[in-house]
């Protein structure tokens, strides 16, 4: 059922049973329970139109609606879905026995390591793939060789955080590549008669489309249309001069699709890949369409931004005699605050307000995968998220919960205290003790233990106990250093102490980008070794400097 009809039938319950009025905190709860995908913000509006809608109705209206319902009445949140929705397009038939293949490709534009935002794309389009035994093509659009330009080797930088994703990079394309072919195609538009070199001032132009009326240069003949197009090839033209446009419908109502344009000059190009002098470029909705066609990609996954690329793409389509590919679109896939858009990132780099791509802060593959989550943790949001149009925010929280199933087994238990003081306890005899799987013996006399000071100090009554050990009286507790009596193992102390025995710092750097230092049992630890500290939660062993680990918090 959709939002509305779900909330007009629980409204209506809700007010049954409570004298004819319902309320909106219960059935926005309900709601929240049935469509999960869907932000609060976006139930609210709708729960507020339904209760005034039920509260204007009369009891006896109140009641035959509700007993409209009573058959089988009480909604279960829907059945969560395993795995991929289904593709009929893609399934064999009695005139197609293998059904139609299944082509995709991830096409990033290059100008910056990729997020969970774009992995879902990417992942998406991999798993469809694999699952109807299909191509996955990695193509970089890096014809932007002004504004977005692409990062040192990128084909090594996806293939690492790809490759971490469990996605298999089979062919490899960079548009740059390709200028020729594009060429090629904008020809045959113009001798078509199906593009223009326009050469309006940007704003006469935009005053134009607004009016839904046609540039001077639109209707040009071929031949002096070709001409031009190999000045702008020439560079005889500069940049500002002329871009070439696509003849389309001047009367649609969304004016970003009347005669968009397919390629511009650039003067000074900064492209690494490219020797030639190549001064034309061309848009990404240009190029992205004709590289989709000549690579045979049969199915499109990209974000709701990219919702209006079909309808300006079709022009295209339509006069090349193409067919275009399935297309979805779906919504934004985010985690809380985290920064995602790669401007952003990269201003952020500049101004020292983070380390590098994989800073903890951001939602990059690369820092995700550094701070100790599992490439399974994001194949089980992504495919869980599937194909809906709703943006989604994906707390750290659920994260965090999906991560811990899967190292919760591997991650040493430990003691973590930040604020030590050492406590010194006198055994009258030897004492064995177990702790997170490991054995201690305490030899008859005096043994040292560090505690947490603000702990301690909080226990009021002077016998407390120390963890799988026993009571300890301790006197005093102000000072450096602090004498304590061994009582016996029988249950007194109320209160129990985490204790460490022999001591390492461990560096931990928090979700903030704050560090702090703390105190665990000495171990050997590795790189990439995941820890559970006590009380703070789960953390992922970033480097053994001069002995002092540092670690990253994954999660609580």
């Amino acid at each position: 059922m959709s939002i509305k009809e779900d909330a007009y039938r629980y409204a209506i319950k809700n007010a049954f049973e409570h004298a004819g009025k319902s309320e909106i905190g219960p059935l926005i709860g309900k709601l929240k329970a049935l469509h999960a995908d869907t932000p609060v913000p976006e139930l609210m509006p709708i729960a507020i139109e339904i209760v005034k809608q039920v509260n204007g109705m009369s009891s006896k209206e109140i009641e035959e609606a509700f007993n409209g319902f009573q058959e089988g009445y009480e909604l279960k949140p829907k059945a969560e879905r395993e795995g991929l929705p289904e593709l009929e397009w893609a399934k064999a038939t009695e005139n197609n026995p293998k059904g139609e293949k299944v082509v995709t490709r991830y096409a990033p534009n290059p100008n910056g390591p990729f997020h969970l935002g774009n992995a879902r794309a990417a992942y998406l389009s991999y798993a469809y793939a694999e699952k109807y035994g299909g191509e996955f093509i990695l193509r970089f659009e890096d014809t932007d060789p002004k504004i977005k330009k692409p990062i040192d080797n990128p084909e090594k930088v996806f293939r690492e955080d790809l490759n971490w994703l469990g996605i298999k990079v089979g062919k490899v394309f960079f548009a740059s590549d390709r200028m020729k072919i594009y060429y090629s195609y904008m020809r045959k538009l113009i001798e078509q008669g199906n593009a223009y070199v326009c050469k309006c001032e940007s704003e006469s132009w935009r005053e134009l489309i607004q009016q839904k009326k046609a540039c001077e240069h639109r209707e040009l003949t071929s031949e002096i249309q070709l001409k031009e197009f190999e000045k702008m090839l020439s560079n005889e033209l500069k940049e500002g001069q002329a871009v070439l446009r696509i003849k389309t419908d001047l009367e649609n109502k969304d004016p970003s699709i009347r005669d968009w344009w397919l390629a511009r000059i650039v003067d000074n190009p900064d492209n690494p890949r490219v020797k030639e002098d190549y001064h034309v470029w061309p848009s990404y909705m240009f190029q992205s369409a004709i590289d989709d066609h000549e690579m045979g990609v049969t199915f499109i996954l990209r974000g709701q931004e990219h919702s209006q690329n079909q309808t300006k793409q079709e022009f295209l389509y339509d006069y090349f005699g193409w067919k275009y590919p399935h297309a979805v679109h779906f919504g934004r896939l985010k985690i809380g605050e985290m920064v995602l858009s790669t401007s952003k990132i990269k201003e952020g780099i500049e101004n020292n307000d983070y380390t590098g791509w994989d800073d903890i802060k951001l939602g990059t593959i690369k820092a995700l995968r550094r701070r100790g989550f599992k490439p399974e943790v994001l194949h089980k949001i992504i495919v869980d998220s599937g194909l809906t149009t709703s943006d989604a925010n994906i707390s750290m929280v659920k994260m965090g919960a999906y991560n811990k199933e899967l190292i919760q087994e591997e991650a040493q238990r430990t003691t973590y205290i930040i604020d030590t003081i050492k406590l010194e306890v006198h055994f009258p005899n030897a004492i064995e003790a177990e702790k997170e799987g490991e054995s201690f013996s305490f030899k008859q006399g005096i043994s040292e233990f560090m505690i947490s000071e603000s702990e301690i100090k909080k226990i009021k009554e002077p016998i407390f106990r120390l963890r799988n050990i026993g009571n300890v009286r301790v006197e005093n507790k102000e000072g450096l250093l602090l004498d304590g009596q061994f009582v016996g193992k029988e249950t007194t102390g109320k209160q129990v102490l985490q204790w460490l025995s022999e001591t390492i710092d461990l560096e931990l750097l928090l979700p903030n980008g704050q560090k702090e230092i703390g105190a665990i049992e000495k171990r050997n630890l590795k790189k990439g070794q995941y820890l559970y500290l006590e009380k703070k939660g789960y953390c992922i062993i970033d480097s053994i400097d001069e002995g002092r680990p540092k670690a990253w918090f994954c999660h609580e």
